[in-house]
């Protein structure tokens, strides 16, 4: 059997140790934002009723829901480890490598970079459109309200983010991909501040 020199078959680290703490973790992540961070930070709950009585999403609804999303994936990661092997010539698989690392580092790098964008789209739209007399906006809080400021930074940083994941995950970016990812984010929109009531895309919420 292979493996590394003076290493047997019954100390080699077990198989995708990795994957099983990154569901712990996740797990773990998912409780305290329902037990801690959401409660003491979210003034509304999951659904609430709104002046004419409707029932409406609350405040914590979307994020109630991504973390949620969350358990599935985590419990996938942890079932994963019941069956795990090793590779056909007795190899360790499922490590942790530096192009793992080098993988996670960009895309929180993608990520990051995304948000800040999507949180200046609007304001600077709002600059230039003032600076060319199109508008008379005071800031960007008088214009958030008004279509196609109100959707510019969800629409650039979200088309932005899913072309930086398309061309991390494919090594290459096409005028397709570019397409695709604006079409799923304005689909996205339509939805979420077209179709539903009282949804504030991001980072209109925060204003």
């Amino acid at each position: 059997m292979t493996g590394r020199p003076g290493e047997t078959a019954e100390c080699r680290p077990p198989v995708g140790r990795w994957n099983l703490w990154i569901g712990l973790g996740t797990l773990a992540f998912v409780a305290l934002c329902l037990l801690v961070w959401f409660p003491r930070d979210i003034g509304s709950g999951f659904l609430q009723t709104n002046l004419t009585g409707r029932t409406v999403p609350g405040d914590s609804f979307f994020p109630i829901l991504l973390v949620g999303l969350m358990v599935p994936l985590a419990a996938l990661l942890i079932l994963s480890q019941l069956g795990a092997k090793r590779g056909s010539g007795g190899e360790e698989v499922g490590r942790v490598t530096l192009g793992n690392l080098g993988f996670l580092g960009r895309a929180l790098l993608l990520t990051a970079a995304s948000l800040l964008v999507m949180n200046w789209t609007g304001p600077a739209l709002v600059g230039l459109t003032n600076a060319l007399g199109l508008t008379d906006f005071s800031g960007y809080r008088a214009a958030s309200a008004s279509f196609p400021f109100d959707v510019s930074g969800f629409f650039v940083g979200g088309t932005l983010m899913t072309c930086g994941f398309i061309r991390t995950t494919c090594h290459r970016l096409r005028k397709r991909h570019v397409l695709i990812a604006a079409a799923a984010v304005a689909v996205m929109i339509l939805i979420f501040d077209g179709l539903l009531d009282n949804i504030q895309l991001p980072p209109n919420a925060d204003l």
